[in-house]
């Protein structure tokens, strides 16, 4: 393992523990019910959010999540903060669908605009690795998308643009997108609720599938060497 690797490593290492800690720190204060009133009414909140008690404010909620989730993360937001909310509102089951929807919305809108729009920035951003790309998109599209998607940490808005520019077939991209963004969708979700609920073993399960996600790199690029570069 070169030099590089290990400092990414505890780079992603190390974000692991803060955001963990954050979360973490949430939950333990939103435990204790005194805290619940003193700070805000956690409870009352999230019911708002959700559109009330009725099935057609639900709906509407989630619609207008999905929508202003999409064009956030057309905009940049990252797709992980945007599950981390879902989480928050809906808990982790309906907050992992939600925010996976979101993402999949935000990922088609910059796939055109990289396709039309930004196809020459893209070529600047990326420079020589371009080339790189476009022969890894012709050799097995889905499969690389999937690869880019899958870790955390890395840059889902540049990569969308990039798999426009490289005129990656839709089909492909939009299949390896969401295979690859529910694994974090369901950590970052579980975060937000565990957080939102004070359930630390919630946060921990969340923790131990991002370590996991991270370590699961490693073995990729060794059985795939080609997707160091």
């Amino acid at each position: 393992m070169n030099g590089k690797t290990d400092e990414k490593l505890r780079g992603d290492i190390a974000r692991v523990v803060l955001l963990a800690a954050f979360f973490f720190a949430i939950a333990f204060l939103l435990q204790r019910p005194d805290l619940r009133k003193i700070l805000f009414d956690m409870d009352t909140l999230r019911s708002v959010l959700k559109g009330g008690e009725g099935t057609s404010g639900y709906l509407m909620s989630a619609l207008v999540f999905t929508l202003a989730g999409g064009g956030l993360i057309a905009l940049g937001f990252p797709r992980l903060w945007a599950s981390a909310v879902g989480g928050i509102i809906y808990g982790a089951f309906m907050g992992t669908i939600l925010s996976v929807m979101a993402s999949l919305l935000g990922a088609s809108v910059l796939y055109q605009a990289g396709k039309t729009l930004f196809s020459a920035v893209v070529e600047r951003r990326v420079g020589d690795r371009l080339k790189v790309w476009q022969v890894r998109f012709r050799e097995n599209a889905f499969w690389w998308v999937l690869y880019a998607r899958f870790f955390p940490f890395s840059n889902s808005t540049v990569m969308s643009l990039l798999c426009g520019s490289c005129n990656v077939p839709f089909t492909a991209y939009l299949l390896g997108s969401l295979v690859g963004f529910v694994p974090l969708a369901v950590v970052f979700a579980a975060f937000g609720s565990g957080g939102a609920k004070g359930n630390l073993w919630q946060i921990g399960f969340a923790t131990a599938l991002l370590v996991l996600s991270i370590f699961s790199r490693r073995l990729m690029n060794r059985w795939f060497p080609s997707s160091r570069d």
